[in-house]
């Protein structure tokens, strides 16, 4: 199935373009390193963060790591999922969900992004092989 372009991000008539770039940017890094270090079975991807930076995190998860079946945000933003968002998701197979607490985000994940600054992961929560990263900070 052929990918599709990402949607507009919601927080676009908020930010000004400058302001949001930097976290397309950090999210395309950080899909990037998912999918080399992600074992071929992957289906699941935790997102920690908020704002403008986990919209641009789930648009590049969806578009370029093959074989997520589901993605939860941690904590789930206000107006979850953005139209766009889901519809992308939902073209390529992978569901979008948000958890109340942080542990049940992380239960069993192979993937967790850290949008920004964030607490340690409890690893033992994780799948065994799971990956956890924490992109730039933007504009680094």
């Amino acid at each position: 199935m052929p990918r599709t372009a990402p949607p507009a991000l919601p927080y676009e008539t908020v930010l000004p373009y400058e302001a949001v770039l930097p976290y397309e940017a950090a999210a395309r890094l950080c899909a990037a390193a998912a999918r080399t270090l992600l074992v071929p079975r992957v289906s699941s991807a935790t997102v920690l963060g908020t704002g403008p930076a986990v919209a641009a995190h789930l648009a590049a998860l969806v578009r370029e790591v093959p074989g997520l079946g589901n993605i939860t945000v941690h904590p789930g933003p206000a107006h979850w999922p953005h139209p766009g968002a889901a519809a992308l998701a939902a073209a390529q197979g992978t569901v979008l969900t948000t958890a109340a607490s942080r542990e049940r985000a992380l239960l069993g994940a192979d993937l967790v992004v850290l949008t920004g600054p964030a607490l340690p992961v409890d690893r033992s929560l994780l799948a065994p092989s799971a990956v956890v990263v924490e992109p730039p900070p933007p504009g680094a």
